[in-house]
């Protein structure tokens, strides 16, 4: 008998402003995939190719809501990974 599994979809958007992103899920990443620096929330700053991931364990949603912003020195995308059970 195969064990019961919990369901999840996976959203990918790409920013390439000044965005507030609400988390509402049970992990997101932040991948800058530009060449300007992004800065999450103020304090934590992604050079290009550089991530920064928060993971929740089995049932928990993180329902935070994450400011990114662009140095706009050069290409601004930042990528939001987010994991949601469904």
């Amino acid at each position: 008998m195969l064990p019961e599994y919990r369901k999840f979809d996976i959203d990918i958007t790409n920013y390439q402003n000044t965005q507030q992103v609400k988390s509402d899920c049970n992990s997101i990443q932040f991948v800058n995939f530009g060449t300007s620096n992004v800065t999450i929330n103020q304090n934590i700053v992604l050079i290009t190719n550089q991530t920064f991931t928060i993971e929740g364990n089995e049932n928990e949603i993180c329902i935070g809501v994450f400011l990114i912003t662009f140095d706009n020195t050069g290409t601004n995308n930042c990528a939001v990974i987010k994991k949601n059970f469904v």
